[in-house]
């Protein structure tokens, strides 16, 4: 009984450990699956968050989530990057 609970708990946790996608957060926009080529340079600051779980400032929203690596944004600029 014992040995199973720690081989599912072993499990779990590389389960876990393989998973890319941050946690999400709340008030997150999501970025658009088809990622945008083209945006106005209109500044409208948001805070996106990458893959990685990081914050970074862009520009807008089409800035943001033309990069990849981004996840989603909330508008203004990040009051801490990481």
């Amino acid at each position: 009984m014992i040995l199973r609970n720690v081989l599912y708990l072993v499990l779990l946790m590389a389960v876990s450990a393989c998973q890319n996608t941050p946690t999400k957060v709340s008030n997150l926009t999501d970025c658009p699956e088809v990622r945008p080529q083209v945006c106005a340079m209109i500044y409208a600051p948001v805070c996106a968050m990458g893959k990685n779980g990081r914050f970074t400032s862009y520009s807008s929203g089409c800035t943001a989530c033309s990069h990849e690596e981004v996840v989603g944004y909330t508008p203004g600029v990040c009051t801490k990057e990481n």
